[in-house]
């Protein structure tokens, strides 16, 4: 698997953009503060927005590709514009990161997809995002998970997050993570 920071400027990584987290929203719902009906009506323009910046501040979105398709037939080829021996990466995992505050950054729906689960993959993105962040200046990396994602929380755990007490959290947590559990970690020179 490879994992690649989606470029705003390139229409290709602005589709696969959309086409993962459209799966994402309707594969797994409730992990999400959005809905796929919500985002389905987003246009280029939004889908670009989101990939240029976290609200507003400086924000990157990778995802993870695997390679899918290889040796398809002459016809099936001519139809979907790939060539009978090419190889097609699909996105399968992805997080956002952001840098709201200075040295802290916010890492932001994580989602991998269900044939790709318990493969390393999350541990990947999440790698990959906090080498994002320390490169951006980042110091600590936040993140929001739902209270009951055991599994996403284990992670987060065997990578040194740890749960936020309420009197340490950000002045202003949004609605969405109502919920949720706040982790935080401090982040190593990659």
């Amino acid at each position: 698997m490879d994992v690649l920071e989606l470029d705003p400027a390139n229409a290709t990584h602005i589709k696969q953009f959309s086409e993962i987290r459209l799966r994402a929203l309707h594969t797994d719902p409730a992990v999400f503060d959005s809905t796929y009906e919500r985002e389905l009506t987003f246009s280029d323009a939004q889908w670009r927005g989101r990939l240029e910046s976290f609200a507003g501040h400086p924000g990157a979105v990778l995802a993870a590709f695997t390679v899918v398709a290889t040796a398809i037939r002459a016809a099936t080829a001519t139809a979907t514009g790939v060539g009978p021996n090419e190889t097609v990466a699909a996105p399968v995992g992805i997080v956002g990161v952001g840098l709201p505050e200075p040295t802290d950054a916010t890492i932001w729906g994580m989602w991998v997809a269900p044939e790709c689960r318990l493969r390393g993959l999350a541990a990947e993105l999440l790698h990959s995002a906090e080498a994002w962040a320390v490169k951006s200046g980042a110091d600590t990396a936040t993140l929001w998970v739902h209270h009951s994602n055991d599994g996403a929380q284990a992670l987060y755990r065997s990578r040194g997050y740890e749960l936020v007490e309420p009197d340490d959290l950000p002045a202003t947590v949004p609605d969405a993570c109502c919920g949720e559990v706040c982790m935080r970690a401090r982040l190593a020179a990659t």
